[in-house]
């Protein structure tokens, strides 16, 4: 399905879809292959590079062309299933003469949503103020999920040092995983941003170009926290498996200490159930002194766990 918008005031707004031409923005959202066509027709896309866009493996990267400059981010989706899942999609940005044309798998943010989170509303005249108020959005729907992490891994942390449950074992794997994911796709969207200094279709004004850096410095920074956090992460996993190395560890020790303390008394007791002659067994106290000799066999192995310091 195609889009059109217009921009007027500093505004979007939507057009009628037989006015392609006259538009700022033209969003392909899953397209048709009769709308692919149109698109390669009208402006000389490559078919190639529109199937990129629709690719779900697709990687952030940039194309510099004599018809047209595209810039392929991969933009953060959220799924419910038995909690929520991080995904992500790629959409790719074409920057043609007068006009910005996106084509992307599924709409992950409307053109009302487009300046809606912005403290500083922008002002969109051109295809520049459009191209940059669309790889913010991007990027704050990623701050949006990498942010409340932080919080999160304390919570995850605070759990497994007062709980120890495999629950807490559970979620602290699903945010790792989530992590690697949203830590890939900054460090592929950042080296893409990186380049578009050699787009050859935009025209950046000073004033645009220290927000095209601002844009690029927030990207590296949620870069940088979520390759912390991964850290973090996984030092909290480690010192789970540790501690629980550990437990299991006490656990057969104690075991092996109990069964090394009645060894003897059973050694006794198998000794005077022989049926050969011992010492002591015609005694009308021989039960009691077979009791005695195993509780001082106990007793001494106790004693000597303790001064090794093993119990």
């Amino acid at each position: 399905m195609i889009k059109l918008y217009g921009a007027e005031g500093g505004e979007l707004w939507s057009v009628d879809t037989q006015r392609m031409k006259d538009a700022l923005w033209i969003d392909a959202v899953a397209p048709t292959p009769e709308e692919v066509e149109k698109l390669h027709e009208e402006f000389k896309i490559d078919l190639q590079d529109v199937a990129d866009c629709l690719d779900p493996n697709e990687r952030s990267r940039v194309e510099i062309d004599e018809a047209y400059d595209l810039l392929v981010l991969r933009s953060v989706l959220a799924e419910q299933h038995n909690g929520v899942r991080i995904q992500t999609m790629p959409i790719g940005i074409f920057v043609v003469k007068d006009r910005l044309i996106t084509v992307r798998l599924g709409s992950s943010f409307s053109y009302q949503e487009l300046t809606s989170d912005f403290k500083r509303k922008p002002h969109i005249d051109s295809k520049e103020d459009l191209f940059l108020s669309i790889v913010r959005r991007i990027n704050k729907d990623i701050e949006r999920r990498v942010r409340p992490m932080e919080r999160t891994i304390a919570n995850i942390q605070e759990e497994m040092l007062e709980t120890r449950k495999s629950d807490s074992a559970h979620h602290a794997f699903v945010i790792s995983n989530e992590l690697i994911l949203l830590n890939t796709t900054l460090l592929g969207n950042l080296n893409a941003i990186s380049m578009m200094s050699k787009a050859k279709h935009l025209r950046f004004t000073k004033e645009r170009l220290d927000l095209a850096e601002d844009i690029e410095n927030d990207v590296a920074q949620l870069y940088e926290m979520t390759t912390i956090y991964r850290e973090i992460i996984s030092n909290i996993l480690n010192a789970n498996e540790l501690a629980a190395a550990n437990n299991l560890s006490t656990v057969m020790k104690i075991l092996t200490t109990i069964s090394l303390t009645l060894m003897l008394p059973t050694l006794l007791a198998s000794l005077y159930g022989m049926n050969v002659d011992l010492p002591f067994q015609n005694s009308n106290v021989a039960f009691f002194i077979v009791l005695a000799l195993a509780a001082v066999s106990v007793f001494g192995l106790w004693m000597i766990f303790r001064i090794k310091k093993i119990l």
